[in-house]
């Protein structure tokens, strides 16, 4: 299954703190040039996002508040993993994704926040979001 779980960089100093997310030297595929970044919220405990998978498409996600169960599958081997990722802790756990593996997240928290990033933008009229129940 191609997934990777690293660290973000938190620098905290008297204003707050700012997180280097993703720098393009920390991608492996050398096409650098942007996709799209998401910021995504979860409104409600036990809200759940994803549930889908890509074919072209590789993401990096990092929880910035709250805890997040993550769910993740490879959709050609059926190998499965299921982890917690908190935006509470001193380190920022930034976890990849890769294509053909189905994600999902539920939050299990209050609330919760995340950023996405995506080598690829999305386009309605031609999506690369395939629907894949992890989380019901």
């Amino acid at each position: 299954m191609d997934y990777k779980i690293d660290y973000a960089v938190k620098r905290r100093d008297e204003r707050g703190f700012l997180v280097d997310f993703l720098k393009g030297d920390e991608i492996d595929n050398k096409d650098t040039r942007l996709g799209q970044i998401y910021f995504v919220t979860f409104e409600k405990q036990h809200a759940i996002r994803g549930n889908h998978f890509h074919k072209t498409k590789n993401e990096w996600f990092v929880v910035v508040q709250g805890r997040i169960q993550v769910v993740l599958e490879d959709v050609k081997t059926k190998e499965k993993k299921t982890l917690i990722i908190s935006g509470e802790n001193d380190t920022y756990e930034r976890i990849f994704v890769g294509k053909n593996v189905a994600h999902a997240f539920s939050n299990i928290t209050p609330s919760a926040m995340m950023i996405n990033y995506a080598d690829k933008p999305y386009h309605q009229e031609s999506t690369d979001t395939i629907p894949y129940i992890l989380i019901d």
